[in-house]
């Protein structure tokens, strides 16, 4: 594993991560952090524990090992608890309250609170499209349409620290730039990010460090440039 030193203070920090799906031990042993104003990308192939890794780190699953957050070991509150101490996050499923318009999707994400640093004007220069799109139900958008909601809704709760699931998954070409570009932006104001991608062009383009798993346990740790010259260990753990 190559490691690399980060210059940024610990935001997240994960030690010896367990976690199982009924008697399968998925997560053995994960170590990773997540400094302050740091993008950080979770690489690896389907079912080497990069899902898991996020659900575990927000509380879903049966787990063992310690999850910090700003400096308070969170490994024992639960998943609303952790949200409220500023850890967001958004599924790979895509979650919004399809009932509910656009707007009411981005005024539930303050989670009750006085409005932070971010405003529906905001999401709406992030993604013009969801502007047009304020008063329709979110059922009736587009897949990508949908991503961009549960992106913004969860940021109208002015996390310090974002994990974010797939997003750019079966987005088009174009919305999966917007999707980058919203990522650089997250970075550029501040916000942490542990982002989980299968594009591996799109995370080595932004990514200030990644992790790459396998197996449950983490095979990789560097910069991008360092994984961009280490072909066998790409063929080994990321290609298909």
């Amino acid at each position: 594993m190559n490691e690399v030193a980060s210059h940024h203070p610990d935001l997240l920090r994960v030690v010896d991560l367990h976690a199982w799906y009924g008697a399968s031990h998925v997560l053995q042993g994960v170590d990773l952090r997540v400094g302050a104003g740091e993008l950080v990308s979770l690489l690896g192939r389907n079912g080497s524990g990069r899902s898991t890794t996020a659900r575990a780190i927000m509380g879903m699953l049966v787990c063992r090992g310690l999850v910090e957050f700003g400096g308070q070991d969170v490994s024992r509150l639960k998943t609303y608890e952790r949200a409220g101490l500023g850890l967001g996050y958004v599924p790979e499923t895509r979650d919004v309250f399809p009932a509910l318009t656009v707007e009411q999707n981005l005024v539930l994400g303050m989670k009750g609170r006085r409005p932070g640093r971010w405003r529906q004007a905001d999401m709406y220069e992030l993604f013009p499209q969801l502007e047009r799109r304020a008063r329709t139900p979110a059922q009736a958008l587009s897949g990508g349409e949908q991503q961009m909601l549960s992106l913004c809704r969860t940021l109208m709760g002015d996390p310090a620290l974002i994990v974010i699931d797939e997003p750019t998954e079966g987005l088009a070409p174009l919305l999966v730039e917007q999707v980058a570009a919203f990522l650089v932006t997250l970075k550029r104001e501040g916000v942490s990010v542990l982002l989980i991608e299968q594009r591996l062009d799109i995370a080595l383009q932004i990514s200030d460090r990644v992790y790459v798993l396998g197996h449950g346990k983490v095979a990789f740790e560097g910069t991008p440039q360092a994984l961009r010259e280490d072909e066998a260990l790409r063929r080994t753990w990321i290609a298909l």
